[in-house]
């Protein structure tokens, strides 16, 4: 390639391939066309020119092409003048420019090879890594999703609130204030109801006392102290009560013992059969059961304490089914209806309502941070207020104001929380939805919203699964298959959003996130003497950056995962991760040592009338196992009553008698458990049964011959 003689330069011209050519994509990757202008003295263009040329034009053949790259093993640009030889020529209409230099430059030979070696070599890397360069760059065209609207939803029709409000309020302060008084409104039809149904109860000049729906009179096992000091009274008491809707299907999660019979996920109830309640029953269940007030509005009562009674008979009425006992209890109650009981709970009515002003600000709104705000706000208070509120116990009085305050303590620091997620994913699935898909977005992000906020209706009621603690899934009936379905669900969902990630070209980031989230979790899950929680909020908060794209299932997932942090923190507050073990687990097992009772002896006076006595010793406890488990005494439960207390400080285990006389003719039941630090009883053993007729059955797996 040279200048002609005359001066005048003869070069090549560089022109981009028009649109529709067949190169296209070439072009858009970067390549440039060059083509070959040999200008004569006089101006005129040469006919093999002037063909090549055009041919270049229009993606012949004979065309030469530079395509810009960067060397492998050079940090200079270069560019390769291929030949487009689809016919297998080689060499004759085409060469290769290796370096980007004025035509006239020299290419040295083994210069040449010597690159062209390599760029093989790199080609056959790529093909044999082509897979892993599919999976981890972009497609071939990377786009953004956005929602379109569908013609036969009505996208005009779908748009008139956005464009009225538009035309009738043109200004931002005017919307401003509309919002505002938007806003206002859904407040006060939240806390007017909630004061006219939970505010101040007087009952026959007593002040009613607001229960939740897993309260009770007598705690469970050694709660109430020997022979129930601390439950004090027990008889000759009226208590009037007032209870929330929805406790029907309120449910144990710890294992109780009643008698020799062990209950678990099921209502809490002990007896009624005959009217009459054990006194450890749950008050508002029993409430239900003897049909004073409804699950679906709740209600109030009142609670007659009688003091000991004998036999409670089980039964199943009005949905509840109670369980039996049939020896004695120190304490009992009866449930009676009141007059005036006031307004019970409107908690479905205010859903409608909240349910409708969620939708209306979805559609009547085209900014993304006030549907995504106001809605999570609305939904928020009303979880927290009125659908799923802490369960509290306290004088009807003050219920309002304790609501208020706990909610309002919990709502500050989610808002925070929800700044970021914003950020991170919501902004991406609601800003720059087209206005005629305006309701379509608010349906899809509002209702998995209030699926998610909803949890105790929806989930929590269709899914049998109350914790994700190994014992739960093991013992509650259908946990483990339903897990095994809420996984693959969950993976199906994770595999769809990550190929719409990969059409966005942003899959890296995306697997890159969750590989950093599982390399957290691993390192907590190995932290020694606590135990990992995975909250509901905290498991919305890992999914949510999985929703940072508009499409529909977009919005649909994220409504619902921000809907389940709500219910976790309203309901719950912000748990920590990272618990102990004994902060997790309420009254169940701790899995520590359990006494070994030596088969007791029963002795038998006869004075004019036969007097039984059961006597009970222990086996020794080693001193090094007593201080490495911190254990300090030993308790005893008569029928569910602590009836005896002693410490190894003042007499040493083996030592120890427990002698119970018999003033009843009932059958009794005795379990057994050692007292720790602070006077914490620990494991209980199974009951063992004394039977009427002076027989003794020991209980399963805890009793020495």
């Amino acid at each position: 390639m040279s200048s002609n003689g005359n001066g005048s330069s003869g070069g090549y011209t560089l022109t981009r391939n028009p649109a529709g050519n067949e190169e296209e994509e070439d072009v858009e990757r970067g390549d440039v066309i060059f083509s070959n202008n040999d200008n004569d003295n006089d101006g005129r263009t040469s006919s093999s020119s002037s063909s090549s040329s055009d041919g270049l034009r229009k993606g012949d053949k004979a065309g030469v092409r530079v395509r810009q790259h960067v060397d492998e093993e050079e940090s200079n640009e270069e560019a390769q003048l291929l030949h487009d030889d689809d016919d297998g020529s080689d060499g004759e209409d085409g060469l290769e420019l290796d370096e980007l230099t004025t035509p006239d430059s020299d290419v040295e030979k083994d210069g040449f090879t010597q690159r062209r070696r390599r760029r093989q070599k790199g080609q056959q890397r790529r093909k044999r890594h082509r897979y892993c360069d599919w999976l981890w760059g972009p497609a071939q065209r990377p786009r953004r999703h956005g929602i379109q609207p569908a013609g036969w939803l009505l996208p005009n029709l779908q748009s008139g609130l956005v464009d009225s409000i538009d035309h009738v309020l043109p200004r931002k302060w005017q919307k401003g204030l509309l919002l505002a008084g938007f806003g206002l409104v859904w407040l006060l039809s939240t806390l007017v109801p909630m004061v006219l149904t939970k505010g101040a109860l007087v009952v026959d000049g007593q002040e009613a006392r607001h229960l939740g729906c897993v309260s009770s009179l007598w705690g469970a096992n050694a709660e109430c102290g020997l022979d129930g000091r601390l439950c004090e009274p027990l008889g000759n008491t009226t208590l009037p009560f007032r209870c929330p809707a929805d406790c029907a299907g309120v449910r144990l999660l710890n294992p109780r013992w009643v008698g020799d019979r062990q209950v678990n996920y099921r209502a809490y109830v002990v007896g009624g059969g005959e009217g009459v309640y054990r006194g450890d029953s749950f008050v508002c269940q029993a409430a239900l059961h003897a049909g004073v007030i409804s699950d679906k509005r709740g209600g109030c009562g009142r609670v007659r304490l009688k003091g000991e009674y004998y036999r409670f008979e089980n039964s199943t009425q009005n949905g509840v089914e109670s369980v039996q006992f049939g020896s004695y209890f120190p304490v009992s109650y009866q449930v009676e209806k009141v007059e005036k009981c006031g307004r019970g709970d409107m908690r479905w009515g205010q859903l409608l309502v909240s349910v409708g002003l969620s939708l209306l600000l979805g559609a009547g709104t085209n900014s993304g941070k006030v549907m995504f705000f106001g809605g999570f706000t609305g939904v928020f208070v009303h979880v927290g207020l009125v659908s799923d509120p802490p369960d509290i116990e306290v004088m009807s009085g003050r219920l309002v104001q304790e609501l208020v305050g706990i909610m309002v303590g919990r709502l500050l620091p989610a808002v925070f929380v929800m700044v970021v997620v914003y950020w991170v994913a919501g902004r991406r699935t609601l800003e720059g939805v087209d206005k005629g898909a305006t309701w379509e977005k608010a349906v899809l992000w509002v209702g998995g919203l209030w699926l998610g906020g909803l949890t105790n209706n929806t989930f929590e009621a269709w899914i049998p699964i109350s914790r994700l603690e190994g014992h739960d899934l093991r013992q509650q009936p259908g946990a483990v298959v339903a897990l095994v379905v809420v996984v693959g669900v969950i993976i199906g969902l994770g595999v769809l959003q990550a190929w719409h990630f990969w059409q966005e070209g942003r899959l890296p980031r995306f697997m890159g996130f969750y590989a950093g989230a599982i390399g957290v979790i691993g390192v907590l899950v190995v932290m020694p003497g606590l135990e990992l929680r995975l909250h509901h909020y905290v498991l919305a908060l890992l999914l949510l950056p999985g929703t940072a794209m508009q499409t529909r299932p977009s919005l649909l997932l994220q409504g619902l995962l921000v809907g389940l942090f709500i219910n976790g923190v309203a309901r719950w507050g912000f748990d920590s991760v990272l618990q102990t073990y004994d902060s997790i687990r309420g009254d169940g097992q701790y899995g520590s040592l359990v006494p070994e009772v030596v088969a007791p002896f029963i002795e038998t006076l006869e004075m004019g009338v036969k007097q039984e006595t059961i006597h009970f010793k222990w086996s020794a406890l080693d001193n090094i196992v007593r201080l490495r488990e911190k254990i300090e005494g030993i308790s005893v439960l008569v029928n569910d009553v602590e009836r005896f207390r002693g410490w190894f400080a003042e007499t040493k285990l083996e030592e120890m008698v427990f002698s119970w006389p018999r003033f009843r003719k009932a059958d009794e039941y005795f379990r057994f458990a050692f007292v720790g630090e602070g006077g914490t009883t620990l494991d209980w053993t199974e009951a063992g049964t004394w039977f009427v007729n002076g027989t003794w059955s020991k209980g399963v797996g805890y009793y020495k011959a």
